[in-house]
């Protein structure tokens, strides 16, 4: 009866209605008024595109460019404002030190300008206000045992022998997502071009914007397996761990219920960690639109 009541209770909060005569009092944990770090999850593109993703980008983005470079300091004032007490980068967490060479180099002026996002936005924005360290957050995922240093000779074969029998039109169908995305991202690098840098971010950041491109994991070799052989899905656990070690490495870095948290990451990563960050009793989750504010779509 003691859990009914609980349930109840809990059921009345939520729909903001009073709770039944007897019912005991929330505990704690789900209290919404206690104080959580702020958590801004910033997705981007590379700037100095480094061509490891599978998408080529046709449009490159001139980040030194006297343009591109008016539309980082209007990004630069905007995340001033958040007043970011931590920044977070994709960089390899192992790396650290590495991290903070680079930036101590930095704070000194004894860096060339680099294009990439890490120089532009997170070492410009560290020195802003004041930030004597950023924090390294990458990291490899692990896959399982059996995918550990499959050559691609061997993922070829093994999906050769998982496609046999199965039914040519539905290959097709996955072959033709794979197309579809890839009109998507060429559309999206045009867009890139036409747009400010703010206006890409808010854009690129937009909760089905995000939901939209995660689909790409979803399709394809995901779908790989028959009966109990769960090929596709073991293949991109490898992706899944890696974002889940990064949310991990977030929540190692020394914060307070009072702090303001700045993860800067490639735009697909954050699917993953959003859903974190959502369910996580740690962090208040702040929306990119609400720092950058509206832009054109």
């Amino acid at each position: 009866m003691n859990r009914r009541l609980a349930c109840l209770g809990l059921l009345a909060l939520l729909l903001g209605v009073p709770a039944p005569a007897g019912t005991p009092a929330m505990p704690d944990f789900l209290r919404e008024d206690q104080p959580r770090a702020r958590l801004l999850l910033l997705g981007v593109f590379h700037f100095a595109n480094p061509g490891l993703d599978a998408h080529k980008p046709e449009n490159g983005f001139d980040a030194l460019s006297a343009k591109r470079q008016e539309e980082i300091a209007e990004v630069l004032d905007r995340l001033a404002r958040f007043h970011p007490t931590r920044i977070a980068v994709e960089y390899p967490r192992d790396r650290q030190a590495g991290l903070d060479e680079e930036y101590a180099r930095f704070l000194a002026g004894e860096s060339k300008p680099e294009a990439d996002e890490t120089y532009q936005i997170a070492f410009r924005l560290g020195q802003r206000l004041g930030l004597d360290r950023l924090y390294a957050i990458d990291n490899d995922g692990r896959p399982y045992a059996e995918m550990e240093g499959m050559t691609e000779e061997q993922y070829n074969a093994r999906v050769a022998s998982l496609l046999e029998g199965v039914d040519p039109a539905r290959i097709a169908a996955e072959a033709a997502w794979d197309e579809r995305f890839e009109q998507m991202y060429d559309w999206e690098d045009a867009l890139c071009a036409r747009q400010t840098l703010r206006e890409h971010l808010i854009y690129m950041n937009d909760e089905e914007v995000l939901r939209r491109h995660h689909g790409h994991y979803l399709v394809g070799d995901f779908k790989l397996g028959q009966g109990d052989d769960y090929f596709g899905p073991d293949l991109k656990t490898r992706w899944y761990n890696r974002n889940l070690r990064i949310f991990h490495n977030v929540l190692s870095i020394p914060f307070g219920p009072t702090d303001r948290v700045l993860v800067l990451i490639g735009a697909g990563h954050v699917p993953i960690l959003r859903h974190a960050a959502l369910s996580s009793p740690d962090f208040e989750l702040v929306e990119v639109r609400e720092v950058l504010g509206r832009g054109r779509h």
